[in-house]
């Protein structure tokens, strides 16, 4: 039997079968909240019991494998359709248990379905594909739920079918197909505490299996030293996600994250590295409207000065809202040349670059 025709999941089933919600979120048993089109609305009545909340995390974690008690009381994994599970219940939730359900969608399959919803213009589609054609690295940033996944997903599909690609995540979510993809998962400690297999070990074992570009779902902590190790050894057109708020934070959370692995090298050495490593990062945000936009396509440029200069070569200039409340604004090409214009040139030629990088509005 499936998990959602499972009794206990009977409370919140209409929720998992509504294609429109794309995120459930379960603060106890007396309030619940989901999101439509990227605002927020609670649902009223869903459970009569705690005990009925209790039953739907019971029937949601068994098909797993894995446990959620007091001694252990997070956990995260997903569902058959790919949506991800997050839990929390006693003593640190004081609600009772919350969950949150990250539905997985197929309604966004291309470049074109993301052009249609307003996250970028079919210009910066084209640069983006082109992009990854040409093996630059991409770090994908923003906030939770901004889009960044779906958008390294669905530029995934530009990767030549001649390509090995090795995908790690910590819960799997990415949605690829591709002929050559080996999929891993990090796997969570029992409950003693050992058995755990972490991002950072994952990204060191796949560069011993011949990768030609590989995808990190999100970089948090050591494995950001693996990955721009990867980036800078030969594995050019690698990919990876970010929780930041702009193209800087993004990159000042990496240069943390490589300072905090207790590396022997000078800041400047540090941001060298990066440099040379990283191409563009490309920023997502949730307008007030709901309406998901990438807000920054930047280049990363250099190192000098002790920081590292970033260049947007694309970017959404918010002007205010109609009365309806949807953002105004409009999408915006700064002309700058970025250091890896030859390899776009070789790619499709100089015309072709040139008017995918003329100044003004994209």
């Amino acid at each position: 039997m499936r998990t959602i025709d499972k009794p206990g999941v009977l409370p919140i089933r209409h929720l998992l079968l509504d294609p429109s919600i794309t995120e459930i979120m379960i603060n106890g048993p007396h309030q619940i909240f989901v999101e439509r089109g990227g605002l927020m609305s609670e649902v009223k009545g869903l459970f009569t019991s705690p005990a009925q909340l209790e039953q739907l995390v019971d029937n949601l974690i068994g098909p797993t494998g894995r446990a959620v008690t007091a001694r252990s009381p997070m956990v995260d994994f997903r569902l058959e359709d790919g949506s991800r599970v997050n839990i929390c219940i006693a003593p640190i939730s004081l609600h009772g248990a919350t969950l949150t359900i990250r539905k997985f969608t197929r309604s966004i399959r291309s470049l074109e379905d993301l052009v249609a919803r307003g996250t970028l213009t079919t210009r910066m589609a084209r640069f983006l594909a082109l992009a990854v054609r040409a093996r630059l690295n991409l770090v994908f940033s923003g906030g939770t739920g901004s889009g960044k996944t779906t958008l390294l997903g669905v530029l995934a599909g530009c990767v030549g079918p001649r390509e090995r690609i090795v995908v790690i995540e910590d819960t799997a979510e990415l949605d690829l197909s591709l002929p050559h993809c080996v999929r891993l998962e990090c796997r969570p400690p029992n409950l003693e505490g050992s058995g755990g297999v972490p991002l950072g070990e994952l990204l060191r074992n796949s560069l011993r299996m011949r990768p030609d570009r590989i995808l990190v779902g999100e970089i948090r902590g050591d494995e950001a030293f693996e990955m721009v190790h990867a980036m800078s050894s030969g594995h050019d057109g690698s990919m990876g996600v970010l929780h930041a708020s702009t193209p800087a934070h993004a990159i000042g959370r990496l240069e943390l994250m490589l300072l905090s692995r207790g590396l022997s090298l000078p800041l400047w050495a540090i941001q060298k590295q990066m440099a040379a490593s990283l191409d563009l990062v490309i920023q997502h945000a949730i307008m007030p409207d709901g309406v998901r936009r990438v807000t920054h396509v930047t280049e990363v440029s250099r190192a000098e000065n002790d920081e590292v200069v970033l260049q947007d070569l694309f970017t959404y200039r918010l002007h205010g809202f109609d009365p309806d409340g949807r953002a105004v604004g409009e999408f915006v090409s700064t002309g700058v040349r970025p250091k890896f214009h030859e390899k776009l040139r070789l790619a499709v030629g100089e015309d072709e670059v040139a008017s995918l990088l003329a100044p003004g509005p994209a």
